[in-house]
């Protein structure tokens, strides 16, 4: 950890900013990147009175750095720190024990997590005092990310995970676009693994974009088309998770199985189209069919054609739990230090190549799914 980001803790600490006293759950789900040993079986016992789509967002008025300004590089990329910023928001409290959360299921633990909105999170952003990570796929992270957010698939992340070399006691927020169960998984994850303060974005990654926050990856004016798929699995696996994924890039989306075993996915993939193959795994079946069959009518284990499961799809959770306020955490009063060590200005458009649709995977880190 840098001399700056270990003095931003110290100060943090002494001014009495709280950290979460025990370990608190999370929301989301996605398949493992390159998955280290031990599988995490992952299942929701309920969701919380948040809405379970990205809002309206009105203009957020705060200070701080927008996509299309003139950013500083960052020098350092795996420590999902942005780099500092010239403009920050005022310093502000920030009562974290007012967050919804929700609750997830992690090898058979309860984990609840705490779902901060997206000002907070921004706040914590443009000031340097959370780190984030992109709980998303590879290609996802390839097009567009958070400026300064590393990838950490959801749930357990990918071999050589930068998470691996952060402080435990640092703040991390999470993020995806479904709006937050990806996001929630690998929060409770990390959580789970003895991380003490961990939020997933509530209304999630499309709120960032709505708001202009700042960007990096390739195409950060990318437009995500919404392609939804609803199916039906049995009803014993209520409160399980279903997954859908694309083979050749490795995109991932997943959601909560409702109580009458039907599901609704949401999917943002690129690079694909009608005629891309996209698989679908409940507890009961794993499907393969085109797109533009999946998303024009019912999928069952009947659709498409039956294919081996890959993905941990977790068992049904038991008595539904909800909350409304992240009980370990308590005010944050956030700092008024702001970080002075300068960096260079550069371009946060990244150069990494993307994939294209139904080619052997060439990722640089390809997903690896349980076998």
């Amino acid at each position: 950890m840098s001399e700056r980001q270990s003095n931003r803790r110290r100060f943090l600490q002494l001014t009495g900013a709280a950290t979460l006293a025990g370990l608190a759950g999370c929301s989301g789900g996605a398949a493992e990147q390159r998955q280290t040993a031990g599988a995490t079986t992952a299942t929701e016992t309920n969701s919380t009175t948040s809405t379970d789509t990205a809002t309206t967002t009105p203009q957020d008025e705060q200070n701080g750095p927008r996509k299309g300004d003139d950013l500083p590089k960052d020098t350092n990329p795996s420590d999902g720190y942005p780099p500092e910023f010239d403009t920050v928001p005022e310093e502000r409290a920030i009562d974290t024990s007012s967050y919804d959360t929700v609750v997830r299921e992690i090898d058979e633990t309860s984990v609840e997590v705490p779902l901060v909105p997206i000002e907070d999170a921004y706040y914590w952003y443009a000031r340097g005092e959370a780190r984030f990570v992109d709980s998303r796929s590879e290609t996802n992270h390839d097009v567009s990310h958070i400026f300064g957010s590393v990838l950490s698939p959801a749930p357990d992340g990918r071999a050589y995970d930068p998470t691996e070399d952060w402080n435990k006691a640092d703040r991390v927020v999470t993020y995806c676009q479904c709006p937050h169960y990806l996001s929630s998984l690998r929060a409770a994850a990390l959580l789970n693994a003895g991380f003490e303060e961990v939020y997933a974005i509530e209304e999630g990654y499309e709120a960032w974009l709505d708001r202009d926050y700042p960007l990096a990856g390739s195409d950060t004016s990318h437009t995500y088309d919404v392609r939804t798929i609803d199916g039906k699995t049995s009803q014993g696996d209520a409160n399980g998770t279903v997954w859908a994924f694309h083979p050749p890039t490795g995109q991932v989306e997943a959601t909560k199985i409702d109580s009458d075993g039907s599901y609704t996915l949401e999917l943002r993939f690129v690079q694909v189209d009608a005629q891309s193959t996209i698989q679908i795994e409940t507890p009961s079946y794993a499907i393969q069919a085109p797109l533009g069959e999946v998303t024009s009518g019912t999928v069952t284990a009947d659709t498409g054609s039956s294919v081996p499961a890959t993905k941990t799809t977790g068992t049904n959770s038991t008595d539904a739990t909800n909350t409304t306020s992240a009980s370990t955490n308590t005010t944050n009063t956030t700092s008024t230090s702001v970080p002075t060590n300068a960096t260079a200005t550069g371009d946060t458009t990244a150069t990494t190549n993307t994939t294209s649709d139904d080619a052997t995977s060439s990722l640089s880190d390809p997903w690896q799914w349980n076998s």
